[in-house]
């Protein structure tokens, strides 16, 4: 449980580097100058999730979910380690 607690931070930091983000400058959307890391990640899955929706893009739809899905599954887990290590 522990190595997925440090794998999925950097999977969702390459997804985001390599489909949110140069979705997102295509569409020239989800510009955040001097913002926090952390909000630039979710402007950005914001804008892309937006922009896929409107051009009915599958794919970036599917990438958008999956980087979601694993944020909730990363916090569910570290949540888990935490109140799992109190208890026990």
């Amino acid at each position: 449980m522990i190595n997925a607690i440090v794998i999925i931070p950097f999977l969702c930091i390459l997804i985001w580097l390599f489909f949110i983000r140069p979705y997102c400058i295509r569409n020239r959307k989800g510009y955040t100058p001097g913002a926090a890391i952390g909000v630039t990640f979710w402007v950005d899955w914001q804008e892309a999730r937006e922009i896929a929706r409107a051009e009915g893009n599958a794919r970036m739809i599917l990438v958008c979910r999956a980087f979601l899905w694993l944020q909730i599954l990363w916090a569910g887990l570290f949540l888990v380690a935490i109140f799992g290590a109190v208890a026990g």
